[in-house]
């Protein structure tokens, strides 16, 4: 399988926009609807890095792992023998002490326990091109205090640069309060806002790809399309406006 020095996110139009891709120690923030796709992204993700020889490394808040196994085999991507070899590690931070799986976190409202368990696994993978998945961070966010929340945000972002692992952090829209989400925004690399458009009707999914740039986060907006089998499909010649 083919290694490179540069990622991508394995979406079909997304990585057109994104022509030089994303170096590994880039932080890539997900917020979204609910429902409008973030976890079929997280599966394009994965699957890209799989395709790609990364180590992949899924921590699943909002259901069980085995969510996420059915989903990469929608892709057509059996998951038992990149587990077996390594290159996929599911972390179960859903069903906290009542997990069987191999890896799992069972105390979800405690921040610094959970950067510290987050760490050891990491750990682990040293000296590998990781892709490191949260789906969603807000889950565990919910009860934090604001002040706790961003010392959080700016201790484990700086930390996962420093060890150069790719990051996809998502958040649910409406969980945590706007003033957090803008300052937290400015800690990432890069932003994708996913939600619903259109009228009731006609709803429609919409993406943005942008970063913070003078205190205002600036993208175009593309309409996207769930594949069952390719997962999300933007259409980059259908650009509607910033």
């Amino acid at each position: 399988m083919p290694e490179t020095d540069r990622a991508f996110l394995g979406v079909e139009g997304l990585d057109q926009i994104l022509t030089e891709g994303l170096s590994f120690g880039s932080q890539i923030m997900v917020q979204g609807d609910t429902g409008v796709g973030k976890t079929v992204l997280a599966g394009d993700f994965i699957k890209e890095g799989l395709h790609c020889g990364d180590t992949c490394i899924y921590i699943a808040c909002d259901e069980p792992p085995e969510a996420m196994r059915q989903h990469l085999l929608s892709f057509n991507v059996g998951t038992r023998a990149y587990e077996k070899a390594g290159r996929l590690i599911l972390v179960d931070a859903y069903e906290e002490e009542q997990s069987t799986e191999k890896y799992c976190i069972s105390d979800l409202s405690n921040l610094e326990k959970f950067f510290y368990l987050e760490k050891q696994i990491l750990n682990d993978y040293k000296n590998k091109k990781v892709r490191l998945v949260v789906d969603s961070l807000s889950t565990l966010l919910t009860t934090a205090p604001a002040e706790d929340i961003l010392e959080f945000h700016r201790s484990r972002l700086k930390y996962l640069r420093k060890n150069n692992i790719l990051t996809m952090d998502i958040f649910v829209h409406g969980v945590l309060d706007d003033k957090i989400m803008t300052i937290s925004s400015h800690l990432y690399n890069v932003i994708l806002k996913m939600n619903f458009g259109g009228s009731p009707a006609h709803p429609v999914r919409m993406i943005q790809i942008g970063k913070v740039r003078s205190q205002r986060f600036v993208a175009a907006q593309y309409m996207f399309n769930i594949s069952p089998t390719f997962g999300i499909i933007v259409a980059n010649d259908m650009e509607v406006g910033i």
